[in-house]
This record gives C-alpha cells, sequence and structure tokens, in this order.
C-alpha cells in the first residue's frame, strides 16, 4: 500500500511539473528526504513489502583491484532463487518487460533468465554525492534545455518528471573521466560475428574533468578503432554538448588511408551507426544519448522488473569471446537477473518528427537512474528490438555503469553485444583530467599515427 501511494504521488507530480514551463529544483524541507527515506540519489531507501528487494545501506564499499584478474565478483557465493524460461514466464510477467517476455517466447529452448538474491551494490564517492545536494535546489528544465546544473550528476534526485529523469541518466557519474579498451560484436541470426575492438577515451567537462572546459559541453570522447583491419586506424572524436537541441553535437573523424581529418554531418537521434551492422541507432549507445526534442515523454509509474544487475560474470577474464557468444543471444548461464524498482518512461514520436522507434518504453533503475532496459517499437506499432544494459558497481571507482550492452532485433534475428573487455590487457584508467587539447580536431592525426 505504501509503493501505491508512492506511485499515485510520483505520477500526480509529474502531471504538475509537465504543466510548468520552467521546472525548479528543491527546498532544504524536500532535501532532507535524502537523507531518510530516500537514498542520496533520490531511490526509495527502504525494502519493498516482502523484503524481496532489500534496503539500501549504503552499496558496494570501495575495493583494491588487481589488472590481472579483473573484477572478482563478490556475490560469487549467491544461489540462483529460480529460472524463468519459456516454460514458466506467464506465472512471473508481472515483473517483466514486452522485450523480456518476447526473448522468452522468441528463443524457448535456449533463452533464461536466472535470478539471484537481489543486491543494492550502487555506490558514489562522498565529494559527488555532495555535489548532487548542493546542486539539486537550482537545476531546473525549460522545455527541452537543461539549465543551471553545475557539476551534478544527478541534477534532479527528487524529480517525478520524465524528462528530468532521462536528464539524470545522460549525466550520470561514469567516473568523471575513463579510457578503456573493449570490443562489440555484431551476431547474425546463425551466431556468426566479427570483433569491433576500440580504445576510448571519455572526460566530462560538465564534471569538471577537463582542463580548459567549454561551455555548454557535457563530455568529450574520441575513440581509435584497432579491428577489424577494414577499419583499423579510424578514429571518431565527438563533442558533446549538454543541450543539444541549441548546439547540435559536433562528430569528426580520421582516416588513416588518406591521413585526413573531416567533419561529419550530423550523428545523432536515429541515425545508425554503421560499424554495428544497423543493429543500433547512436541514441541507444549507452542507454540512452542526445537531443530529447523528438519525444513526448510520459511517466507510467514504478515497477518491480528483473533486471540484468551486478553482471560480474561478464567480466571473468578467463572467458573468450567465443565461448559468450550464442545464436540468438549471450550464454544465458553468464547473465544475472535481480528484482529492483525501475522508472517505467514512455517516449511517443511528436507530430512531425522522424525516427525509427516512434514508440520507445524505458526502464530506468532507480538506484542508479540509469536506462536499465529498453522497448523499441515500429511505426506499424510492432515490438521490433529490446536493449538491456547489464550493469555492476565498478568498486575500485565507485562507478555503478554497465558491464555490457545488449541490443536484440527480433525481426532479423540478430542482436549486437558491446562493451565486453574479457580478452583486453589494458585496465581502464579513471578519474585522470586531460587538456582541452587532448580532444581538438588537430590532435586526431598525432593520435592516428601512433
Amino acid at each position: 500500500m505504501l509503493l501505491d501511494r508512492f506511485l499515485l504521488l510520483a505520477v500526480l507530480g509529474s502531471a504538475l511539473l509537465a504543466a510548468r514551463p520552467g521546472v525548479a529544483g528543491v527546498t532544504a524541507e524536500q532535501l532532507a528526504r535524502l537523507d531518510s527515506e530516500l537514498t542520496p540519489v533520490g531511490a526509495e531507501r527502504g525494502a519493498n513489502a516482502d523484503g524481496s528487494i532489500p534496503p539500501w545501506t549504503g552499496g558496494l564499499p570501495q575495493q583494491a583491484l588487481d589488472p590481472a584478474v579483473g573484477y572478482v565478483d563478490p556475490y560469487a557465493a549467491d544461489p540462483v532463487l529460480f529460472s524463468i524460461s519459456a516454460a514458466n514466464a506467464e506465472q512471473y510477467a508481472g515483473h517483466l518487460s514486452a522485450g523480456q517476455r518476447q526473448m522468452l517466447s522468441q528463443y524457448p529452448q535456449t533463452y533464461r533468465m536466472n535470478v539471484y538474491p537481489s543486491r543494492r551494490s550502487a555506490n558514489w564517492p562522498a565529494e559527488v554525492l555532495a555535489e548532487v545536494r548542493r546542486q539539486a535546489p537550482y537545476a531546473r528544465t525549460e522545455g527541452y534545455a537543461l539549465l543551471d546544473v553545475g557539476k551534478s550528476a544527478v541534477p534532479f534526485p527528487l524529480t517525478r518528471d520524465p524528462l528530468q529523469m532521462m536528464w539524470n541518466h545522460t549525466l550520470r557519474w561514469r567516473g568523471g573521466s575513463v579510457i578503456r579498451e573493449y570490443s562489440w560484436f555484431p551476431v547474425d541470426r546463425k551466431g556468426r560475428y566479427f570483433n569491433v575492438r576500440v580504445i576510448e577515451a571519455m572526460a566530462f567537462d560538465q564534471q569538471g574533468y577537463v582542463n580548459g572546459s567549454r561551455p555548454n559541453r557535457l563530455f568529450n570522447l574520441y575513440g581509435v578503432y584497432m579491428a577489424p583491419a577494414s577499419i583499423e586506424g579510424q578514429i571518431t572524436l565527438v563533442w558533446e554538448p549538454i543541450n543539444q537541441v541549441d548546439e547540435p553535437r559536433q562528430v569528426w573523424s580520421y582516416q588513416p588511408v588518406t591521413r585526413r581529418v573531416s567533419r561529419d554531418p550530423g550523428l545523432g537521434y536515429g541515425d545508425i551507426d554503421k560499424r554495428t551492422q544497423g543493429l543500433r541507432t547512436v541514441d541507444q549507445y549507452d542507454g540512452w544519448n542526445g537531443a530529447p526534442d523528438l519525444y513526448d515523454w510520459k511517466l507510467l509509474g514504478k515497477r518491480e522488473l528483473y533486471i540484468p544487475y551486478n553482471s560480474y560474470k561478464l567480466s571473468n577474464k578467463q572467458l573468450k569471446y567465443q565461448d559468450m557468444i550464442r545464436p540468438g543471444h549471450l550464454d544465458p548461464a553468464l547473465l544475472r537477473y535481480e528484482l529492483h524498482r525501475v522508472w517505467v518512461i514512455e517516449a511517443t514520436l511528436r507530430p512531425g518528427k522522424v525516427h525509427r522507434y516512434p514508440r520507445r518504453t524505458f526502464y530506468l533503475d532507480e538506484d542508479t537512474w540509469q536506462v536499465a532496459l529498453e522497448d523499441a517499437y515500429d511505426s506499424a506499432g510492432q515490438l521490433w528490438r529490446f536493449a538491456e544494459y547489464p550493469a555492476m558497481q565498478f568498486y575500485d571507482a565507485l562507478v555503478p555503469w554497465y558491464r555490457a550492452q545488449l541490443v536484440y532485433d527480433f525481426k532479423a534475428g540478430a542482436y549486437l553485444v558491446s562493451d565486453l573487455d574479457n580478452e583486453s590487457v589494458r585496465p581502464r584508467k579513471w578519474g585522470i583530467k586531460p587538456d582541452i587539447t587532448v580532444f581538438m580536431p588537430v590532435n586526431l592525426r598525432r593520435l592516428g599515427t601512433r
């Protein structure tokens, strides 16, 4: 009953906020809730009614990491409580998204969801949480614009406005900066795939991790492609604005054959990254990104869903990619599902706007504000694609983030799996504060000749 009252308040609050052109922050009295019934980023601190979702008690503490071993599973002793398959999916339908139900139906012989005890592992550095609290009274939105967020990684910890919730996802803490090597694999219906390997550097201007940062700059990113041979040496540079309606994303590329740097037109919304074989739109990278102005956003409430969580098995350095990738989906034994509370947000294409997905449903994990699942529909209203984002706590840097990104295409029987680094020998580097010159187009040629 408490959850029902909370959902009613959420929906009423969303309607009131949506009716105002400018939505401001919160009062000192409201902020005090972050010390009592809510977590420091605005999730319900307490357990659910039957205790299957435990209370948040501070998350997973910071621990040292042995780069040679990688992330050791702190919950390795947890048992599988039960498995959801096509045979018993109806029993658990109330805790599944449409995409999850379709996966079980489309791959009845091979796909299952192993459900484990829920562990609320999300944790952040104290200074990140202090900035969330400091900036919450000032952060606001005007239409599709985001204003006065300072360095906050969660500008709206107390919001019930769906667009502000998506902004929380967009700005969420990802270590301030990171250099990482990972691979993605477009997998066809028969299980055939190829490896796209990239070294990526990302630094958040908005959170103070770039020396000489620029106004309205959320982050800078470049990716150096190492494989396959056909794209080896290519580099992509991205300047990501905070408000992309006013200032579109800027993208440059370096081609090793010509040794030329060129400005790329566009690259946003429903554009396709050709390196994914068309399996992922640009705005599906990292769960959701970019300008939100193509859609009307509606909060459908809060649900308890089985979502991929604490996915440490996917970090195992003993695993080879060929042992993980199967026709239709990853090896289900490598995925861990837990019951968590999620915000359910529906995005509907605005009149006159164009996107490959006219309707989308996003499921945001309440503890981290990041997208955990997405159901994407085609122009006929049919479920076309399903994305899920297995998450874990990168405990050495206190970063809740994705361990993998998965996009399934139900029509093609294909899927994309990204962010795997099992065979990489380069450990992640967090918290470096580079100079802005590192992310200038003139630097790409130098990077390409290393």
